[in-house]
């Protein structure tokens, strides 16, 4: 029987600078991340960061594969390591990663796994902001590992398989898990949120927002119990929040 298992649960701080002080931003529960977004460009401009990671779930079935290990922090400050601990695990014990996008926050502790193969979709290994402005981040959290890129919909295994789902990124896609009570969508930043998924509505981090809502009717179409959002709590589509992941 396949197993999900949501390893660290997203979290995010938000930091405004003025004058280089850093001064922090509480998000109110009912702003948008679009909302919150042009509420830190009118108070400081550029000036203002996100210090956090992603959802990083754990699929054990065939094989045991981990779905965004999360930002440089997590694995750099031995996070990660020990949540696997937890579970009797180190990065060894893991077969394959899957990256729903490169953006640093989801894919920057992947380092942790050397040599694991890597599935990852092909747009994302030539268009990427990151492969130009930071060449290094590749070097040491991509290229170390042994990537297997994807170009459209993929089988992994009888009951883990992947869809292409973009407009947050050109190659994001999103990973489908057959569980004996129903599918659950991995969908990193194809779904930012669960009022933005069952709203229909785009977030201003979406590079391609008619992509974006194009892809979430396709996540609808799946008939999904729960959906793992990359930037918030586990969903279950008939509104019920879950408390088993």
């Amino acid at each position: 029987m396949t197993r999900i298992r949501i390893l660290i649960h997203e979290f995010a701080t938000f930091y405004g600078l003025k004058g280089g002080h850093p001064v922090l931003v509480r998000e109110h529960s009912a702003m948008t991340s679009y909302d919150l977004d042009r509420l830190l460009d009118r108070s400081f401009g550029s000036s203002w960061l996100k210090v956090g990671s992603c959802n990083t779930v754990l699929i054990e079935g065939e094989d045991r594969i981990i779905v965004d290990p999360g930002a440089p922090e997590v694995g750099l400050q031995q996070v990660l390591n020990e949540r696997l601990k937890e579970l009797k695990l180190t990065p060894s014990d893991i077969d394959l990663v899957v990256n729903t996008h490169l953006h640093a926050n989801h894919a920057g502790s992947n380092f942790l796994f050397r040599g694991k193969k890597l599935m990852v979709h092909e747009k994302e290994l030539q268009s990427s902001d990151l492969l130009h402005s930071w060449p290094e981040f590749f070097e040491a959290c991509v290229k170390t590992l042994k990537i297997q890129p994807i170009s459209g919909d993929t089988k992994v295994s009888e009951d883990v398989s992947i869809v292409t789902t973009p407009g947050h990124t050109a190659g994001s896609i999103s990973v489908v898990v057959r569980t004996p009570t129903g599918s659950t969508v991995i969908a990193g930043d194809a779904v930012s949120s669960a009022d933005e998924y069952r709203k229909r509505k785009s977030p201003g981090s979406a590079e391609d927002k008619q992509a974006y809502l194009s892809s979430l009717e396709r996540i609808r179409s799946l008939n999904p119990r729960t959906i793992i959002p990359g930037h918030d709590i586990a969903f279950s589509t008939s509104a019920a929040i879950l408390d088993d992941l």
